[in-house]
């Protein structure tokens, strides 16, 4: 077989290496959703957010130099960093040990720096290769997202959360919903700070805000029906609705330019 018969055997996509260390997280961290409760939303985020990253990127690849392939190459990014987020989530609430922890961050880490070059060399027509740029945030932090304030108090919400989602009424709707909520505060978080364009930034910090209101009306019924004091995590939850309203202001001004 010669070399155009062998790489008539693939599909553009398959010869990225990105897509190959994205298709290795996924059979790593598959075996872990499978060993997770089925209640938790970081399962099924988790999961979606794969499928994201490959499909995604699939699709990139057949649009590649095109606008739109661009934009689906930064929505298979924005789903790398969801599913680092989601790993920092499980590790609050579910049995994730810190070495497959550290595995799954640096594969993802790969992954982005990967897509983050790749990026690069559509938009830079002489620059046909797929790079290796930078994407983490410095020493023991993976991702940028990782130093902002905001994701890292949200972070702290899911440990005051833990008693609550973890106790005697963990399978109760309200329970349900505050681990839907508060997953979601963290993974918008997360992956809107990984978009290029402010516009598209500024809707994710929205969803993220919308969610936290959301929270905020979970943690009253449970209040209200249970008895149980959410003072220090509605605190939390406001420091965080400060912060998501400051940075929304700050995209708004940005994109405005």
């Amino acid at each position: 077989m010669d070399k155009k018969e062998e790489r008539d055997q693939f599909f553009p996509h398959e010869r990225l290496h990105a897509y190959a260390r994205a298709l290795t997280f996924v059979q790593l961290a598959g075996a872990w959703i499978d060993s997770w409760p089925s209640r938790f939303a970081v399962r099924n985020q988790l999961d979606r957010a794969m499928e994201s990253i490959i499909a995604n990127l699939a699709r990139a690849v057949r649009y590649q130099r095109t606008d739109k392939g661009t934009y689906l190459l930064e929505c298979s990014l924005g789903s790398v960093l969801e599913c680092a987020a989601c790993l920092d989530v499980a590790e609050r609430r579910l049995p994730v040990g810190t070495d497959h922890m550290r595995e799954g961050k640096l594969l993802l880490q790969e992954i982005a720096r990967m897509e983050v070059g790749l990026r690069s060399s559509w938009l830079e027509p002489m620059c046909a290769k797929e790079e290796s740029e930078p994407y983490e945030a410095g020493e023991q932090r993976y991702f940028n997202h990782e130093s902002l304030d905001v994701f890292q108090r949200s972070l702290q919400l899911h440990d005051v959360l833990g008693g609550l989602l973890l106790g005697v009424h963990g399978e109760h709707r309200y329970a349900r919903r505050i681990d839907d909520m508060s997953t979601s505060l963290t993974l918008n978080i997360a992956e809107g700070n990984g978009r290029f364009s402010m516009r598209d930034h500024g809707n994710f910090a929205d969803a993220a805000e919308d969610a936290a209101i959301k929270l905020a009306g979970y943690l009253d019924l449970v209040d209200a029906a249970w008895g149980t004091d959410m003072g220090q995590a509605k605190s939390l939850l406001r420091e965080i609705m400060a912060m998501l309203e400051g940075l929304k202001g700050y995209l708004a001004t940005e994109s405005d330019e």
